[in-house]
């Protein structure tokens, strides 16, 4: 009679012949490949599978489509475990709102190998973030980030506003001048008789000009 057998390759005679006898009465190949199944696995049976393949972030309040979709991502999260992937699945599971910002995206910068896990007020009401919701969102990016990297979970709240400016002008020149007024006591050079070429006339014994009238 042949049957699958589910003993490791290094069991003993004695383990051998036992399952052969049970194997006789019995069928162990149906029940133990459906137990290890993410699809046949029966719904009691679904916690004992994921914690066989440490799933570390199970909920029981998930639907049972989704523990199974969980069960089969097992390995392949593994892979991606300790990755940003990682953690942004995670986030992405509780709200979509929550952001991821690294050490080298803040402003100002923050130390290497660490990052920000953002609530924004305005997206994420605050009846959502109850004190038991914000631990398990801690919690399960603890198992999903880098072992290296630490992180601080905080709120934020953003606004914004629009400041415009108008100004005009004008385009010209400026100049200031100062005058003085003073008065001229020189000689009234109209009232003297002048040659055809503009000189003043002299009197006839040349000390003084002379004048019209």
């Amino acid at each position: 009679m042949s049957y699958f057998s589910i003993l490791p390759p290094a069991s003993t005679k004695l383990e051998k012949a036992l399952e052969q006898t049970a194997a006789s009465v019995l069928d162990f190949a149906a029940p133990i490949r459906d137990v290890w199944s993410p699809v046949r696995c029966p719904i009691g049976h679904l916690p004992w599978l994921a914690w066989g393949l440490a799933i570390s972030h199970w909920k029981t309040n998930w639907t049972i489509e989704y523990k199974r979709a969980a069960i089969a991502d097992a390995i392949p999260y593994h892979r991606r475990k300790g990755t940003r992937r990682a953690v942004e699945e995670v986030l992405e599971r509780y709200h979509p709102a929550l952001q991821l910002v690294e050490w080298h995206q803040a402003n100002p910068p923050r130390a290497p190998h660490t990052f920000e896990v953002r609530a924004p007020a305005g997206e994420i009401p605050a009846a959502f973030l109850s004190a038991a919701t914000t631990d398990a969102i801690i919690a399960d990016v603890a198992v999903a980030k880098p072992a290296r990297a630490h992180f601080d979970f905080v709120q934020t709240l953003e606004a914004s506003a629009a400041l415009y400016m108008a100004a005009g002008g004008l385009a010209g020149t400026m100049h200031r001048a100062d005058y003085g007024a003073e008065h001229d006591t020189s000689r009234d050079w109209s009232a003297v008789f002048q040659t055809e070429d503009g000189e003043p006339i002299r009197t006839e014994g040349g000390l003084d000009y002379l004048e019209t009238n």
